[in-house]
């Protein structure tokens, strides 16, 4: 199990290569759930609700009278409903949970670079204090497996993007290369955030257990994801 599951009161986890692709397809336009998704998360008998990425930084609040099941234009979702299964996909890209175990919500956020440049996570934290009453120092975060540092290489432009943080820039053999959970950490830390978990897993150095966009670079058309997933028991 991962991160601050200790007592059992979430459904939380990541489905890896063993599980296959877990990408969300698309019919006539519009995102789709294909079979192997909805086999696997038939197993938790409860509502899935998927976000239909941009590598934004908007946060949805999501609840049993919510329509549908993909939710279009965010790439995070919140809710407090028992009866609901968040879920994001991801392949390098932080897969960042939530849990107030005090207010019971959850919620699951798609943080690419992109994402952490634009403090997807802070708002993320915003609409669980908004919306539910959340005091930050009950809220639990635990960034899941995700492209490390050892990694993730950036070139001028993109490390431009991360000029507030350069304390998470390493310089390695004349490359360089960003922290991208020591970042969301931070920005965690700057709204009170102070129960945080990072797993140490790089999905680009386990090619056998996860997808890696970068390392597999199989281009938009051939991508494959892992389904990142959290819910309240």
């Amino acid at each position: 199990m991962l991160g601050f599951d200790s007592d059992n009161n979430l459904i939380l986890g990541i489905f890896d290569k063993s599980q296959g692709n877990m990408r969300l397809f698309r019919q006539n336009g519009n995102p789709i759930m294909d079979h192997n998704r909805k086999m696997f998360f038939n197993s938790f008998n409860k509502r899935v609700m998927a976000a239909d990425l941009v590598h934004g930084n908007k946060v949805t609040v999501v609840d049993d009278w919510t329509l549908g099941n993909i939710i279009t234009g965010c790439d995070a979702l919140v809710t407090a409903s028992p009866d609901l299964i968040l879920s994001i996909t991801v392949a390098d890209c932080l897969p960042v949970y939530f849990s107030d175990r005090i207010k019971k919500v959850v919620g699951l956020a798609h943080a690419g670079w992109r994402g952490v440049e634009n403090k997807i996570s802070q708002a993320v934290v915003k609409a669980l204090v908004q919306n539910y009453n959340s005091n930050q120092s009950d809220i639990e975060v635990f960034i899941g497996p995700h492209i490390g540092v050892c990694h993730f290489e950036v070139q001028k432009d993109v490390l431009g993007k991360f000029s507030l943080w350069p304390d998470f820039a390493v310089k390695r053999a004349g490359k360089t290369f960003i922290d991208l959970a020591g970042i969301v950490k931070r920005q965690l830390l700057d709204v009170g955030i102070v129960n945080i978990d990072i797993s140490s897993e790089c999905a680009y150095c386990l090619k056998d257990k996860y997808f890696s966009f970068r390392r597999d670079n199989p281009g938009e058309d051939n991508l494959e994801v892992m389904a990142a997933y959290i819910g309240l028991k």
